[in-house]
């Protein structure tokens, strides 16, 4: 009898012992996803055209919510241990009602940049009008990355500052490798090179930074390519809040079960593992809130 005891007690103990490692997987799997979807973000900013725009200022308020549930659901967790259905219950209601708070608020994010001119998947200017479809002042609620540098609107069209190679004789070529000067005919200097050209010729460059004019053939490109920081503005925030309407059906699942049932160590382990993954969803959107505001 007391060996049989002793098994069903050990297959008990394995049971919750996979419960949880699913949910460490089921968390690490995401961890995965969100790193490359990030990863592609980054990519994507340095490659030809980018639109750096103001985020939405709810989503501040978003961040609130979704901080004020985690420390919620850290009550309930503790409760559900001292088996108070009533206190239990009631957090979990609280975190449920600021979960919802925290939809809704990603919604009213997406409507004030969807106003602004951004949507999901739209290009960058009307190709009918040659204006921008974004709304705002540029360089002040917006601006355009071309290949990592910010491109300067002008009456004339677009600059860009990038590296100008400066064609100079010897003797400067042997002033400014040793002297290093922090400005070279009223531009920044940056270093000196030797350029071999064809038959063996090899020329002697001053390598500056010069404000350039973006070639033609990218002035047109920019009429057509499509605004990919608001499609993965949206692709981030629209795939986190898919996992959090998930874990708000749990949530739902663990009121039921704190208001209707007793709170034995059964139970608790699946508020526990509900607390777990509520936790790292606002962990995961603190890390895309700052990513978005500083790499953005």
């Amino acid at each position: 009898m007391e060996e049989q005891q002793n098994i069903e007690e050990y297959y008990e103990i394995a049971r919750r012992k996979a419960k949880t490692n699913i949910v460490w997987f089921a968390i690490f799997s995401i961890v995965m996803l969100f790193a490359g979807l990030t990863s592609a973000y980054i990519v994507s900013k340095g490659d030809n055209f980018w639109v750096s725009f103001t985020m939405p200022s709810m989503l501040w308020i978003s961040t609130a919510f979704i901080l004020l549930s985690s420390v919620t659901m850290v009550l309930a967790v503790r409760s559900a241990k001292k088996r108070n259905k009533k206190q239990t219950t009631l957090l979990l209601i609280i975190t449920l009602v600021l979960g919802i708070a925290f939809g809704g608020s990603q919604y009213f994010a997406w409507k004030q940049l969807y106003q602004k001119g951004y949507s999901w998947a739209d290009k960058i200017v009307n190709p009918n009008t040659g204006e921008f479809i974004v709304k705002g002042e540029y360089g002040v609620d917006y601006t355009i990355e071309f290949q990592g540098k910010t491109l300067i609107q002008e009456e004339d069209g677009f600059f860009f500052m990038g590296q100008q190679a400066i064609k100079i004789d010897k003797e400067e070529y042997t002033e400014l490798q040793n002297t290093k000067p922090e400005m070279f005919v009223g531009k920044e200097f940056v270093r000196v090179q030797e350029n071999k050209k064809t038959k063996g010729k090899t020329v002697l460059e001053a390598i500056v930074i010069s404000k350039m004019p973006l070639p033609p053939s990218y002035e047109e490109k920019l009429k057509s390519v499509g605004n990919v920081s608001s499609s993965y503005f949206y692709t981030l925030t629209v795939l986190h809040l898919a996992h959090i309407f998930v874990a708000l059906i749990y949530l739902f699942r663990m009121v039921f079960i704190a208001s209707n049932k007793e709170l034995d160590e059964d139970n608790q382990l699946k508020i526990k593992l509900g607390g777990y993954f509520w936790h790292f969803f606002a962990g995961l959107w603190v890390y895309l809130l700052l990513f978005l505001f500083l790499i953005h």
